[in-house]
């Protein structure tokens, strides 16, 4: 026909299926339900404007909501989504010899990664990027630190060659470890775990709070949380707020819980655990939860848990 051109296009598996599906229902050929597909495309382009220049693209400074949360920042933009950036560091931990705690690279890379994937998965966001920063040399130091961190990030099913970027000190010899990780994460602000506490909820701590030499054992107990725990936990529509526990320790992320939802809150009279502890590499995470589901919770985490207090 004359003003017609062939055009080759590469779709993948699952779109030539549907639009053979389209076609077989509508009782028209692959060709024709793409020509109209692009025909109905180009009326919205035309009409719309914004299609084809997504309005993320046009938002400005001023109109990104900013909010913290302990180590995590939340920047909402008017698109109806969210950035997320969690970070933490250690220092004169590893296998340096001026190290205070002596653990193997791999291990501290691990937990670096722990701590900061799981601050920011506690949100509803997903990690994306991770940015390592290491005060070692890249042989054999930084590569043994980045092994646990890529084993780490491996867990959510992240492509760790992908997402982790790396800084050494290539520089200086160095005779103590220093590092530090960030996060980034993106979610749909209406899949975002903030605020989410209800009166009446139990506050329950899922692990023990562990610091220095006590976590490798603890660990190997199955006493403490751990990512595949948050992730777990983010899936439960019963489970309302999920906070990592670190340096601060229980009581203190129990009350800022609390107050970031403007209720009060009600310690239980004895628990098994201490509340002012540290707990050193988010060995702890707590949660807000339905009471009427705390046996669920218990009998599926298979980890300790404690309840804490209730919000009134």
């Amino acid at each position: 026909m004359v003003g017609l051109k062939v055009t080759n296009v590469r779709l993948s598996g699952k779109l030539v299926s549907d639009v053979d599906k389209l076609a077989k229902r509508h009782d028209l050929n692959r060709s024709e339900v793409i020509r109209q597909a692009l025909t109905v495309y180009i009326h919205l382009v035309e009409n719309m404007g914004t299609m084809l220049r997504p309005l993320a693209f046009q938002v400005k400074p001023s109109q990104i909501g900013y909010m913290r949360r302990g180590d995590v920042a939340i920047l909402k933009v008017p698109t109806g989504h969210a950035i997320v950036v969690g970070s933490t560091s250690s220092g004169a931990v590893g296998s340096k010899s001026l190290d205070k705690v002596k653990v193997q690279g791999r291990v501290l890379g691990k937990f670096l990664a722990r701590v900061a994937l799981m601050d920011v998965a506690a949100t509803g966001a997903f990690p994306l990027l991770l940015s390592v920063t290491l005060g070692v040399e890249k042989e054999p130091t930084g590569r043994e630190i980045l092994e646990g961190i890529r084993r780490e990030a491996a867990v959510l099913g992240l492509e760790p060659n992908q997402v982790v970027m790396e800084n050494t000190e290539e520089n200086f010899e160095t005779v103590q470890t220093g590092a530090g990780l960030t996060v980034v994460g993106f979610a749909n602000e209406e899949e975002l775990r903030l605020g989410k506490t209800r009166p009446g909820d139990l506050l329950v701590a899922v692990g023990k709070p562990k610091v220095g030499d006590e976590v490798l054992p603890a660990e190997a107990k199955g006493e403490i949380a751990d990512l595949k725990n948050v992730t777990w936990l983010s899936q439960k529509k019963y489970v309302h707020d999920i906070v990592p526990v670190g340096t601060f320790g229980i009581a203190y992320e129990a009350r800022m819980m609390a107050y970031a939802v403007g209720r009060q809150l009600k310690f239980a009279e004895k628990t098994a655990i201490d509340l002012e502890k540290t707990a050193g590499p988010a060995t702890v995470v707590l949660v807000t939860v339905d009471g009427e589901k705390l046996e669920e919770l218990t009998l599926l985490l298979r980890k300790p848990i404690t309840v804490v207090g209730e919000i009134l």
